[in-house]
């Protein structure tokens, strides 16, 4: 018990308990609109065996080439929903989060000090605040702090598991194309080991190891290909990245807003990061050229701020740790409190109260419902029931951040307008959706161009208020057939839906 007690002492105390308190931003209920769309996706997969290769969910692009690279992440959701609803999705995906926080804390170097360390990744995961939550994309921030932690390592002469790093990325291309995070890992720390090699650098690694590392990254490049639309996966991430349309309209391609109260850790970071490497009095080459770029990502979109956190943690803690050497000599040496069996049970005792309150803080995640309150409140519930049992004709317009939900309750009865695979349904599609929710001169045209019979949207929204008023010559207007809680459907005035609207209130 004694020898116990000196083991569990207040330094892994502390860094147990900041563990715990990550498990509360690592396990949220589930927000993310694509969500929904992506398990109908695995649902499909899963009834017919196969990979879809076509939009399967609008009327407006059916005909687009889908690049489904989400594929296996698609079908794991749904073996995993239809084992245990949406608490069993929040907590798996929630889980594999929390392994990206512990890989972060890994890459630390070990000889930091435990306050430094604990409270640069709590101030990491603060930083992407905006971003964490149950949805794939934790499966990339996840294996690409596993690969920095292997570069780190490989290139410290530390561990081999970089070798492992071409089988982590075949799986990793078939989960999300977020693998391209791995390759610009690898060629970072290329040109930087190859230039410490060119300088003739006391650190520099041998060239044999740096011919290792090349080969590893040819590795991966090679095998991302066996993916079931082979080579297309390249293109298809290039396009996403370079989309003007998508980055101007979707929400998290948007730069930082530092105007918002959760960017300011995300600002406060930069701001520590710029005074420790004032302070400090060297930082590796490597650990530096990988910050820029994760600060250059993240200052571009602020999707990219899990990213950031990865290359920023731990260069954070390495400037604090070379102040903290200079200027902090007293508090490392100071004597740390006896460990015995008083300390254990004190030090349990406040673990144990510790994770009581962070289940009391994950439980809603562990008890959402999809006809809970939590999914009322993002989602039009009562309207997919109403659309549900009573299948209106025609096609819709439905708000972007609902198709991924109407999808879920509709298909394949009724095909959405729009959903949250911006790269499948096309820029030109983005921008007439933009002409018509923006009430531009185009929208009473693309209405008609798309043949649009009915319209679901939030009730406050600009377009429903317009349509509510508008009376063009020659044109229907536009009647309410209801609101169903947050959701508004308006549907043409015309003999056709006026009869469905008395059939379906009937």
């Amino acid at each position: 018990m004694q020898a116990f007690a000196r083991w569990f002492d207040l330094r892994r105390l502390f860094i147990g308990a900041v563990l715990l308190i990550l498990l509360i931003p690592a396990i949220q209920p589930m927000t993310d609109p694509d969500f929904w769309w992506h398990l109908t996706t695995g649902n499909w997969i899963l009834a017919h065996h196969a990979v879809p290769r076509h939009d399967l969910f609008t009327y407006t692009v059916s005909d687009h080439r889908w690049i489904t690279h989400e594929w296996l992440s698609e079908v794991l959701l749904g073996a995993v929903f239809a084992a245990g609803r949406l608490p069993l999705v929040n907590l798996a995906l929630g889980l594999v989060t929390a392994a990206g926080f512990l890989l972060v804390f890994r890459a630390i170097d070990p000889r930091t000090n435990f306050l430094v360390r604990t409270f640069a990744v709590l101030l990491g995961v603060a930083a992407a605040n905006p971003i964490w939550g149950p949805r794939i994309q934790m499966i990339t921030f996840a294996l690409a702090a596993l690969t920095y932690l292997w570069i780190q390592r490989f290139c410290e002469g530390r561990s081999r598991a970089l070798f492992l790093l071409p089988a982590v990325v075949l799986v990793w291309a078939n989960l999300h194309a977020g693998f391209f995070t791995a390759y610009g890992f690898l060629m970072i720390a290329l040109a930087a080991e190859g230039l410490k090699l060119l300088l003739r650098r006391p650190e520099a690694m041998p060239i044999r190891r740096l011919r290792q590392l090349g080969l590893v990254l040819l590795a991966c490049i090679a095998v991302a290909v066996v993916n079931p639309n082979g080579w297309l996966i390249y293109p298809y991430a290039l396009q996403t990245l370079s989309s003007p349309v998508q980055q101007k309209l979707i929400v998290e391609w948007f730069s930082p807003n530092f105007q918002m109260p959760e960017i300011w850790f995300f600002e406060a970071m930069i701001f520590l990061l710029l005074v420790g490497l004032a302070a400090a009095r060297r930082i590796d080459l490597r650990q530096l050229l990988l910050l820029l770029a994760g600060l250059a990502l993240a200052l571009h979109s602020v999707r990219n701020l899990p990213l950031f956190t990865v290359v920023a943690v731990p260069a954070l803690a390495a400037c604090a740790q070379q102040a903290l050497d200079r200027w902090g000599g007293a508090l490392i040496r100071r004597r740390p409190l006896p460990a015995n069996v008083l300390t254990l049970a004190l030090n349990t005792t406040v673990l144990l109260v510790l994770a009581l309150a962070v289940l009391v803080a994950i439980r809603p995640a562990l008890s959402e419902r999809t006809d809970g309150s939590l999914v009322a409140r993002d989602y039009p519930i009562a309207a997919a029931n109403f659309l549900n049992a009573h299948p209106p004709p025609g096609h819709m317009l439905n708000q972007y951040g609902w198709g991924g939900y109407l999808i879920y309750r509709l298909y394949p009865k009724q095909p959405v307008f729009v959903f949250g695979d911006a790269a499948v349904t096309g820029d030109r599609l983005l921008e007439d959706y933009a002409r018509i929710v923006y009430i531009t001169p185009a929208e009473p045209d693309l209405l008609d161009h798309y043949d649009v019979n009915w319209v679901i949207f939030k009730a406050d929204d600009p377009l429903i208020t317009t349509l509510r008023q508008a009376n063009p010559p020659g044109r229907p207007g536009w009647f309410e057939l209801g609101t169903y809680g947050q959701a508004v459907i308006l549907m043409r005035d015309n003999a056709e839906n006026r009869l469905y609207a008395e059939q379906s209130r009937g």
